[in-house]
């Protein structure tokens, strides 16, 4: 900093803080003018020393790195990683990794997508049953209110206290588990079992989608480094594969309910797919149909018992398949 003597006062920082250091160049000019009889005004060069802050290391020991004109030096590199051309990876931003990464992110990617296949078979088959199999006082319509007021609470709280805690991979799998007690209350229908079985399919709900989105964009930041490609494009790509899986969930959920439900008693399996209706109970069709106390129709009446279990075992199955799934194969994001 350049200030004239009789001005140091007007920046504000006290007088002891300046080093003066006159320039040689400055000084012969004015011993100069002292001979022909003039007066001068002295420049002189003070540095202020500031403690503390933030050290700038391009900078560091720039006195010792001017060129013979007085300019500063660029700094050194340094132990920057160059390739054979000598260009700087770190400018291209380019990964130095095998090229079986590219292969291991898109099995990763059909991994988390296939759990979530079997993951919601299972969820979306019991929760398209609900008000069917447990209609009585509306527990099943009930008990998916409850799953969805508690998703809603979730979707604040818990998913980054949860994954902060237990990182991507293993959120995932503790969220599916969540699933479990919902559709193991099937065996057990009751406002005291299947609600808070709701509720906590709605608490590990929010943290499961949260991670699987974050599992999908950063994976997807990953492959578009190694292949060149622009990355919104790669990550919209996956996430399409991976709700292409997932929407066929709904397909195989009730898939699996249809085979179950008409290969018992209750589906008719006589060959004979008439019925006939007398004049009373077709009038209870139409606009006068009411799922709520009709028990003029058999068809409405809830299945037997062993095709629930039956059913419900299945799907319980298809839980557990899915967590295994995630906790084997999935690779966590730190690797």
């Amino acid at each position: 900093m350049v200030a004239s003597a009789d001005r140091r006062e007007s920046f504000g920082v006290d007088s002891s803080l300046f080093h003066h250091r006159k320039s040689t160049k400055n000084t012969t000019g004015s011993n100069k003018q002292g001979k022909d009889g003039k007066q001068s005004s002295d420049v002189a060069v003070y540095t202020i020393s500031v403690v503390g802050g933030y050290e700038n290391q391009g900078f560091k020991r720039d006195d010792l790195m001017q060129s013979g004109d007085g300019d500063l030096a660029k700094p050194p590199l340094g132990n920057i990683m160059t390739d054979g051309d000598g260009d700087d990876d770190q400018t291209k931003g380019k990964f130095k990794m095998s090229p079986k990464e590219k292969w291991r992110i898109l099995k990763n990617v059909s991994t988390i997508s296939l759990a979530f296949m079997v993951q919601f078979t299972a969820f979306q088959g019991t929760a398209n049953l609900q008000s069917s199999i447990n209609a009585r006082e509306g527990l099943g319509t009930v008990s998916l209110s409850a799953i969805y007021a508690a998703l809603v609470l979730s979707c604040i709280f818990v998913p980054t206290f949860l994954i902060k805690r237990l990182t991507v991979k293993w959120t995932l799998c503790l969220s599916m588990l969540c699933y479990i007690p919902y559709i193991g209350a099937q065996f057990y229908p009751r406002f005291y079992t299947l609600v808070p079985a709701g509720v906590l399919v709605g608490l590990g709900a929010a943290p499961m989608w949260a991670a699987k989105a974050t599992y999908l964009t950063q994976t997807g930041a990953v492959y578009a480094k190694l292949t060149d490609q622009q990355v919104d494009g790669i990550v919209v790509r996956f996430f399409g594969f991976f709700f292409l899986a997932w929407q066929t969930a709904e397909l195989w959920g009730n898939l699996i309910s249809s085979l179950v439900l008409s290969s018992g008693a209750h589906g008719g399996g006589s060959g004979d797919n008439s019925t006939m209706l007398s004049e009373e109970e077709l009038r209870l069709c139409g606009s006068n149909f009411c799922v709520m106390g009709n028990h003029a129709i058999d068809n409405l009446e809830r299945p037997p018992d062993s095709e629930i279990f039956e059913i419900s075992t299945i799907y319980l199955t298809c839980i557990v398949l899915a967590t295994i799934i995630i906790a084997v194969f999935l690779d966590p994001l730190s690797r």
